[in-house]
């Protein structure tokens, strides 16, 4: 994405690529919607290069530049990885207007996914939840410490770690996200069934 960081207020999501991807962190009770390369994501870059390592991978050392030089993101470098150059913080008001923009015509969640979170990194309670259709297990690389777990966290996580108020896709009282996954059963169901009637 060429210079994010100067449009990113007048972005659309169609300026979006699909290595950036949007994650909701929870820092110091305040949740925020971040946006970087999905790689990023990864809090823990020893413990994925090890693995690599352990399966007979000729790995190079992994520079953490990219990162403002953390290697292991965690509550204590918390702080500094949110204020990196790399990611990108997004207004809630962007992501809902983006979505209303493509809600009408937008047969399923596949079709505006880009927009939703691949995860939900909290540091106040070093946890790490991950939903992803693709890409590295976010979950599975976490500080010492932390947990973690592949989980529909839009819809798992209680009020309390997850508030209503903070999800875009809420709209007075609707929740856009389950239409979208109705809407993405009916035409598979149509599929199937003309598929059927062949």
């Amino acid at each position: 994405m060429t210079n994010l960081e100067n449009f990113l207020g007048r972005a659309t999501p169609d300026l979006l690529e699909p290595q950036y991807v949007v994650t909701v962190v929870r820092h110091k009770g305040l949740i925020h919607w971040e946006l970087s390369d999905q790689d990023n994501w990864i809090l823990d870059w020893n413990k994925w290069q090890n693995e690599f390592k352990a399966a007979g991978h000729d790995v190079l050392e992994m520079a953490a530049d990219g990162r403002s030089g953390i290697k292991v993101v965690n509550e204590n470098t918390a702080e500094p990885f949110l204020n990196a150059p790399e990611v990108h913080k997004l207004d809630i008001a962007f992501l809902r207007k983006s979505l209303l923009d493509r809600f009408p015509n937008a047969e399923s969640w596949w079709d505006v996914g880009y927009l939703f979170p691949v995860a939900f990194i909290d540091f106040d309670n070093k946890h790490v939840g991950a939903f992803y259709q693709s890409g590295p297990r976010l979950e599975r690389y976490i500080p010492d410490g932390w947990t973690g777990e592949f989980v529909d966290f839009a819809n798992a996580y209680p009020e309390e770690i997850f508030p209503t108020v903070e999800k875009f896709w809420i709209v007075d009282g609707k929740d856009l996200l389950a239409e979208l996954n109705e809407r993405g059963r009916a035409v598979e169901a149509a599929r199937t069934k003309s598929g059927n009637q062949d």
